[in-house]
């Protein structure tokens, strides 16, 4: 169907819907609790209307009501106001991470329709660029996105996916001083956040993905359908917890089970809340834009009512198969806090492209720990096939993300330093793979600051280099920091904000990174739907010889033949020791030097047409041999064969 005629159709069910008459209040309230939907005027009158019951439905219709009528449903149970679970607009608070009073509902139209003009390249031809809309930009709203669309062209970014963006609760944590940042603590699945917005949540999230459409630019946004907002059996009250307890997965005693880390998990096996949940994608997809879905803890799909992993969970392929999101991205996290770790095994179709934290841990390794083989590495890089048999672009291949260190951290920290957020060290990954070289933090060694830099350039290289869905996380091209905090979920400060004075505080590196993004554009090599076989790629030792993995388990190369696809060819060389390695060149044909991590900028990357050939520029050739220094990495592109 259209997105034209998609946009109305795909108003949430149970979202109330406005007419000339009146509005039909609709929502899910199993049990037998009496419910009434709680109206608010301008001037903060209240009023309560009772409710008649249809089915699982509570619904009410109020004549002369329309949109922009607060308001809030109430059960008997509780005096405590609930956010209707459907609703599309959520309004209160002026201002994030200042909670002035209650949050309400509020009616909405369905938007006029929009044809999104979507982008359509594929996931793996591109870049995706994790961001977090706040974070990104100095106003922090929807349309100030837009002030930094450039940067994202020139990074060559295809893809943004933004953390969430639906209503979340940021006042959740109780530490003075700090909010729930990142807002994986979700109140209304439909509604973008409403303080991300200046006056009109929807209007403002449809403009900002209208803009980046028009850049050649896809959105994903990372939804929450595992756990709510409500936390454990003292948290807030926001909806299901009062009017739907089934939503919920508990155990034999009735208590809430915590897979996920939050507090609760959502009992996505219900054959309601798996309608919920497939109409609120409908919604993201059609009625405001969005092209395709980043799925936190994902592995929460899969458990039943036991919370036991299901292989053939229906909500999977309620979504696979639903004929509304047939051109949805879907994308996986396949873990959860409950011990279901689903990388090798994720039970979704094709379509599905998954994290892939092996990815994350073996390239860090094999750059940043002493003695690692180089086949691991090897195998990240040609496409993960001992995970993913199913291709290459299964694999979403990442360094950093969200949670854990920023890549600048990733050089400079061996420990995290999470004491701000005051849990006593308690939250956060106890061991990322990661290096300080020699000192812990900030330092003004000329040499410690070299090694980190060229181990930056290692690991973004490695990630473009490699076949599948490359991932980085906003600001990591810049420097980011987070003073070795690899949990910054609870700061609105600068230790989460973008300081874009790294444009000019770190251009050379921002410049390798738009360079290495420009390589893999424009290789076909670099961006396979099957994985590579013999005749496409060689495995090289250092002598030249095949790669003997055991004999020099850190050093070896290959080269990618490009004649299938009219394009040169690529050798890559890598050599994880400490100490210069020397190689052995193929013969057949002369070398230009495109990457050069060991060199300083700007001989660390050249376009491929300015190039220097082996021998001409920083690299030395000598004997058909090629030095390289120790941790690091040449890319060369081949040339004909000398006369």
């Amino acid at each position: 169907m259209s997105s034209i005629s998609a946009a109305r159709s795909c108003f949430p069910p149970l979202a109330p819907l406005p007419s000339t008459e009146g509005t039909l209040f609709q929502v899910l309230a199993e049990g037998s609790q009496r419910v009434r939907l709680l109206l608010v005027d301008a001037q903060g009158v209240e009023r309560s209307l009772d409710t008649q019951q249809r089915g699982s439905v509570r619904e009410v219709f109020v004549a002369g009501v329309g949109a922009g009528q607060r308001y809030a449903w109430l059960t008997d149970d509780d005096p405590t106001p609930l956010l209707d679970p459907s609703a599309v607009t959520v309004t209160g608070d002026a201002k994030f991470g200042q909670r002035a009073g209650r949050l309400w509902s509020v009616v909405s139209n369905p938007p006029g329709a929009i044809d999104w003009q979507r982008p359509r390249s594929a996931l793996a031809d591109g870049l995706v660029y994790e961001m977090h809309v706040r974070g990104f930009t100095a106003g922090g709203t929807y349309a100030d996105v837009a002030a930094r669309i450039d940067h994202l062209q020139a990074l060559g970014v295809t893809a943004v996916e933004l953390l969430p963006v639906h209503e979340f609760d940021e006042c959740e944590v109780t530490t003075p001083g700090l909010v729930n940042f990142w807002g994986y603590s979700p109140i209304a699945w439909n509604a973008p956040m409403s303080r991300y917005a200046r006056s009109d949540p929807i209007g403002e999230f449809r403009a900002m993905v209208r803009a980046l459409h028009a850049a050649g630019i896809q959105v994903l946004i990372d939804v929450v359908y595992n756990h709510t907002g409500e936390q454990g059996a003292d948290s807030a009250l926001w909806h299901f917890k009062r009017l739907n307890p089934n939503a919920y997965l508990r155990d034999a005693d009735g208590e809430l089970l915590n897979l996920t880390g939050c507090g609760n998990t959502v009992h996505a096996a219900h054959p309601w809340m798996r309608r919920m949940i497939v109409d609120s994608l409908r919604w993201w997809h059609h009625g405001l834009g969005v092209d395709g879905f980043r799925f936190d803890l994902a592995t929460i799909f899969t458990r039943d009512e036991r919370g036991s992993l299901d292989p053939n969970a229906a909500l999977i392929r309620d979504i696979e198969s639903d004929p509304w999101l047939t051109d949805a991205h879907l994308i996986a996290e396949p873990w959860d806090a409950g011990g279901g770790h689903l990388v090798r095994n994720w039970p979704g179709n094709e379509r599905w492209g998954v994290w892939n934290d092996s990815y994350r841990d073996d390239v860090r390794r094999a750059w940043l720990e002493v003695g690692h083989a180089g086949g691991t590495l090897a195998r990240r890089i040609k496409g993960s096939a001992d995970l993913f048999p199913q291709g290459p672009t299964r694999s979403l291949n990442f360094i950093t993300a969200h949670d854990g260190f920023t890549l600048a951290d990733v050089v400079s920290y061996e420990h995290k330093h999470n004491g701000a957020n005051g849990e006593r060290g308690r939250d956060g990954r106890d061991h990322e793979p990661s290096a300080n070289h020699g000192v812990e933090g900030p330092t003004s060694s000329r040499e410690i600051r070299a090694r980190r830099d060229t181990a930056r350039r290692n690991l973004m290289a490695s990630l473009f280099l490699s076949q599948g869905i490359p991932m980085i996380t906003a600001g990591d091209e810049i420097g980011r920091s987070q003073r070795g905090n690899n949990n910054g979920y609870c700061h609105d400060s600068e230790l989460s904000w973008i300081d874009w004075s790294g444009i000019e505080k770190d251009a050379a590196f921002l410049r390798f990174v738009q360079g290495v993004s420009r390589l893999r554009a424009s290789s076909p090599l670099l961006r396979r739907a099957r994985f590579l076989t013999d005749a496409d790629i060689d495995w090289l030792g250092p002598d030249g010889a095949d790669v003997d993995w055991d004999a020099e388990p850190g050093r070896f190369g290959y080269r990618l033949h490009g004649k299938p696809s009219g394009d040169s060819d690529l050798l890559v060389l890598i050599n994880l020791g400490d100490a210069p390695c020397t190689f052995a060149m193929p013969a057949d044909a002369r070398w230009a030097t495109v990457v050069d991590t060991a060199a300083p900028p700007p001989a660390d990357f050249f376009e491929p047409d300015d190039a220097p050939l082996l021998g001409e520029g920083q690299v030395t050739l000598g004997e058909g041999q090629v030095t390289l220094a120790g941790r690091s990495m040449l890319v060369a592109r081949s040339h004909p064969p000398a006369k």
